[in-house]
């Protein structure tokens, strides 16, 4: 589904139906410069080491990976009005390399909500994030957990 410019709301997102990120080009100064404060492997860090690794070339750091997803959700413009706090990852699984140049998107799908049981103003909705490469591979997946607004009255 496309994104417009209108202001979204917990009850906006429909079950099942899977939203699309922009894209985003990871940089190699992008992908070292992460790795060099977060995940210092010489693999994350090196490009001529890391052609010594199981690799076989520099990849990103996979919690990289994972704090794009939440980036390229944000870029949606979905979540302007509505976000309260992230309040939980679930089921966050890896499955293929991601590398500097490879372009990122995300597809994220509500798979359920529920009003909250003590503000009115306010549920609890979880999301599936397929992040997918430039090949439309998927290089990882999780569930995470939201506390959003519901729309004013």
């Amino acid at each position: 589904m496309s994104m417009s410019a209108r202001e979204y709301y917990l009850e906006d997102f429909e079950p099942g139906v899977p939203y699309l990120s922009p894209p985003r080009t990871i940089t190699e100064e992008e992908a070292i410069g992460f790795a060099r404060r977060y995940d210092p492997l010489y693999f994350h860090t090196d490009p001529v080491a890391a052609r010594d690794s199981d690799f076989g070339e520099l990849v990103c750091g996979g919690f990289q990976t994972a704090a794009l997803s939440w980036a390229l959700v944000q870029e949606s413009r979905m979540f302007d009005q509505c976000p309260i706090a992230g309040i939980g990852v679930d089921e966050l699984r890896w499955l293929a390399p991601v590398r500097p140049g490879d372009t990122l998107r995300c597809r994220f799908t509500l798979l359920d909500s529920r009003p909250s049981g003590s503000k009115v103003d306010r549920g609890i909705a979880r999301f599936r994030y397929e992040i997918l490469n430039q090949d439309e591979r998927t290089v990882m997946t999780l569930v995470i957990i939201q506390l959003l607004r519901r729309r004013p009255a």
